[in-house]
């Protein structure tokens, strides 16, 4: 306890001694201290240092909020994909219909599943090639392997489900039918 108080009688000496003043035009003593030119260097190497910081700090907080904003249309997409196969399944189903009654909703069914595949274009979000197309393994996940002499080899067949990419990242793999 008798240390706190020695501590605090002198931090209130060394607050009310002036201050030492200083002489700019003074030659550096032998103490190595430094020059008013020398003190001014660092402290612009500092400054410098400081706005390049923050301009890295600026740059990397852009770069964070753009991958944020991809990851979570990403995250979005991958929630809408199974909406996305039961319009896919209507439609085929409703080229089928036969009945005008049927026909008529099967109409606006195929209209429902045109403003899906617009809205995903405008995410920038692709269809991966399916059938007709050579087998892939970055975009493609093979269901079912067959053999077949006419057609090419890894030639894929028949598509199950498909699968989806924005840019270069694939949302959802492909599933298919591939012959060798």
């Amino acid at each position: 306890m008798s240390d706190r108080k020695e501590k605090e009688k002198e931090q209130e000496v060394a607050a009310t001694e002036p201050a030492q003043e200083f002489d700019a035009d003074a030659e550096p003593q032998e103490g190595g201290e430094k020059t008013s030119e020398e003190e001014l260097r660092e402290l612009n190497d500092r400054y410098l240092r400081v706005c390049a910081d923050f301009d890295n700090f600026r740059r990397r907080s852009r770069q964070d909020r753009a991958a944020g904003y991809e990851e979570a249309v990403i995250d979005t997409i991958r929630a809408l994909l199974p909406v996305a196969d039961s319009v896919d399944a209507a439609v085929k189903a409703a080229e089928n219909s036969e009945s005008d009654g049927t026909r008529e909703f099967a109409q606006g069914v195929v209209l429902i599943a045109q403003q899906l595949d617009e809205v995903l274009q405008k995410l920038g979000v692709t269809e991966i090639d399916g059938e007709g197309s050579e087998f892939n393994p970055s975009f493609h996940q093979v269901v079912i392997h067959n053999e077949d002499e006419e057609l090419p080899d890894n030639y894929v067949v028949e598509v199950y489900q498909k699968g989806y990419r924005k840019g270069d990242r694939v949302i959802r793999h492909s599933m298919v039918r591939v012959v060798n």
